[in-house]
């Protein structure tokens, strides 16, 4: 009932995930949005339309709302000189920077911004004033795709570690407060071993979440890679904290300084600290949505809430899976009460995340035929296609004697590693809608 509602309360909503350039001023004549559009490869894409009079200003348009990295637009003359006249100002979606383009030939726009869902966009494109001319060696629109594509590779790595560190650190606190606790004998003190073990699931979690934010920072700079200094320029890095992104990378990296403390006072005897380290994973899962599509949709605390469910599900059901492999060996006839408890604790984690992730599907695919010719709805099929096999295992699992449970398991956890590098690469990429 609850997912009903949600598939009608998200359907059709427009959302605005990624910044997308849609026009320009002087018009890029070989931007995907422009009417008429030259081809790919077309020669006059590295000189531009060519304008009779000097330009005053250079306009970007884009589909939302952004926020510029450092001086955000740079538009660089034939003889390599930069002709901005002040900082590049913004209303809205549109970027605007005044200009003096007294020269005559063909001058080079380069502009890099980040979307209010933090995800950076970049780009390059020129014009000339009366005459083309070769442009000025600056960065080129290939070294931009370049720099884009490693980004995009070092995005999806640092959001991968990221959820897995999540699932390592509240889903394993989760499993012990609701699986493993209840289930020890009463008046005898827990298995030593097995706290120890979820005890360095927990620590080893908390260790992958503090390192995914560096990589998270350097993989924003290297997609805002434009010009000479590359991902370590100054002007980009300072830029790039000083954004929505940044905003993002402070509350995760506080969380995770935040959730180590709560785990020491928890070894110190203090439960009441366990308690409040699942309400900062609560909270961490919904920062999380700041960082992914969900703020771009319409409303966006719809967008929010259900990311929110399914990061949670995810980390309920990876790292509950992950505890119960690592302290098997040792549970003895508390097994089958484990097994019984971690499986109502699945089920209801796997009806949240088929529920939710039916409505993001909604909330950003157009059609059905999204799901074969876009590379959001392509990596979303193999990622449900990795979801009914870890499914498929987790029941081959339950069914299995208890000998044989652990290789079965092993099995549904190397499926899940895949299934948290998909997600890492689905939130990083421009869904259709």
């Amino acid at each position: 009932m609850v997912a009903a509602l949600l598939c009608v309360l998200s359907w059709r909503q427009n959302a605005l995930a990624h910044a997308t350039l849609v026009r320009t001023s002087p018009p890029d004549l070989c931007l995907s949005a422009a009417v008429p559009r030259l081809p790919p490869g077309d020669p006059r894409c590295a000189t531009g339309t060519v304008l009779p009079r000097p330009p005053r200003a250079v306009l970007l348009y884009f589909n939302q709302p952004v926020q510029l990295v450092g001086r955000g637009v740079h538009v660089v003359a034939p003889s390599g000189r930069r002709v901005e006249r002040g900082a590049a100002r913004t209303l809205g979606p549109e970027v605007m920077v005044a200009i003096d383009a007294a020269e005559q030939g063909t001058y080079l726009v380069v502009w890099r911004v980040i979307a209010e869902d933090t995800h950076p966009a970049q780009g390059v494109f020129a014009f000339s004033v009366v005459r083309p001319s070769a442009p000025a060696e600056v960065e080129s629109a290939g070294a931009a795709a370049a720099a884009s594509l490693f980004g995009l590779t070092l995005q999806t790595f640092a959001r991968a570690l990221h959820f897995l560190g999540y699932a390592l650190s509240f889903g394993v606190i989760a499993f012990r407060l609701v699986v493993w606790q209840p289930a020890q004998p009463a008046r005898k003190a827990a298995e030593p071993i097995e706290e120890r073990r979820l005890a360095r699931l927990v620590a080893i979690g908390v260790l992958l979440m503090l390192i995914a934010e560096p990589f998270a920072l350097l993989a924003q700079t290297a997609s805002l890679g434009a010009g000479a200094g590359g991902p370590l320029d100054p002007e980009v890095i300072g830029g790039a904290l000083d954004s929505s992104f940044g905003r993002v990378l402070a509350q995760r990296l506080a969380a995770a300084l935040l959730l180590w403390v709560l785990v020491g006072a928890a070894g110190a005897g203090s439960m009441r600290a366990m308690g409040v380290a699942l309400v900062v994973g609560l909270a961490l899962a919904f920062v999380d949505g700041e960082a992914a599509h969900a703020t771009g949709t319409r409303p966006p605390w719809l967008g929010l809430g259900v990311n929110m469910l399914h990061v949670v599900a995810m980390a309920v059901w990876t790292g509950g899976g992950l505890a119960l492999l690592t302290i098997w060996p040792s549970s003895g006839r508390r097994g089958a009460l484990l097994l019984a408890r971690f499986g109502r604790v699945a089920l209801a984690s796997l009806v949240v995340l088929a529920s939710s992730g039916t409505v993001m599907a909604i909330q950003h695919l157009g059609a059905p035929s999204d799901f074969l010719v876009t590379p959001y709805g392509r990596t979303l099929s193999a990622k449900l296609a990795l979801f009914l096999a870890a499914l498929a295992l987790a029941l081959a699992a339950f069914r299995a004697s208890p000998e044989d449970r652990r290789r079965w398991w092993r099995r549904e956890a190397a499926v899940f590693l895949g299934i948290l590098v998909l997600a890492g690469l689905l939130v990083s990429l421009p869904p259709p809608l």
